[in-house]
């Protein structure tokens, strides 16, 4: 099972015209076994398993697409930080850059929140992952590729006994996705940035231009779908600026294209 605890891009929204489709940003959750837990980044999200429960599980591990602000926000309320009995492990992009790990101290930290990292109880264990990385879980292989997103992103696929999901979140198209095609070929979902409408994207509505920003649109991902072979393309961080009747009208134009589209929402589950 697969559940998609956030949907939305760039910052969370609420509103009586968000409900459909939901407001909180990037993650994803995977129970592996009544242990243990894969998780996919750590936007508000999150916060849909911190209830009593939800936080059952011994063992958390954690991937992060990258450490921008709307995929790490929901940290510091994720209780089972907190608890003095769990195992969580962080993967996080190896840049060969500032140590990876840093971004936990500045997080826990003020001004930006009263809590100290050296306050956390949990087993917190840090990973590097290198592009090409595989992992091994219970029911569950994980390999990754470099996306396409302003100071990197990693793009996942999660692989099941029965069927493939690629994580496409913050990728932004170009002439070479070649890679991305490749890594998404006979998957069953893909998962891809539809940030932006086309005419967004391109600037037509407002004179601005969004290439380079590391975003893309459904057009670009019902095309990597039909070049990769994939089964279904799921509509993924949603523009915080697109309310559910916008959200519904892109649907509805992505069917025309590639017709077995779903538009992901928070509580989403995919099941086998």
């Amino acid at each position: 099972m697969i559940e998609f605890l956030g949907c939305r891009g760039t910052t969370p929204v609420s509103g009586k015209k968000y409900l459909e489709y939901g407001g909180n940003t990037p993650s994803l959750f995977v129970p592996l076994n009544s242990e243990e837990c894969l998780i996919v980044d750590c936007g508000t999200g999150i916060n849909r398993i911190n209830t009593s429960e939800r936080l059952i599980y011994k063992k958390y591990h954690i991937f992060f697409s990258h450490l921008h602000w709307d995929h790490i926000i929901g940290l510091p309320t994720f209780k089972a930080l907190y608890n003095p009995e769990a195992e969580i492990n962080i993967y996080v992009q190896d840049k060969s850059v500032e140590h990876p790990f840093l971004f936990i101290k500045y997080l826990f930290s003020p001004p930006y929140f009263p809590v100290s990292h050296k306050m956390l109880q949990a087993k917190i264990k840090y990973h590097l992952v290198k592009p090409e990385s595989e992992y091994t879980f219970p029911g569950l292989n994980l390999t990754s590729i470099e996306g396409s997103h302003p100071n990197g992103a990693l793009v996942y696929k999660l692989s099941f006994e029965n069927f493939d999901i690629v994580f496409a979140t913050d990728f932004e198209h170009s002439e070479n996705d070649e890679k991305i095609i490749s890594f998404s070929k006979g998957t069953r979902y893909l998962v891809y940035d539809t940030t932006f409408m086309p005419d967004d994207f391109y600037g037509y509505n407002d004179g601005i231009s969004k290439k380079g920003w590391g975003h893309s649109t459904y057009v670009q991902g019902a095309e990597i779908c039909k070049r990769a072979g994939a089964e279904y393309l799921i509509l993924y961080h949603h523009n915080p600026d697109y309310d559910d009747e916008k959200l519904e009208r892109m649907l509805m134009l992505s069917k025309r294209i590639f017709p077995e589209t779903i538009c992901s929402f928070d509580g989403m589950r995919l099941l086998e």
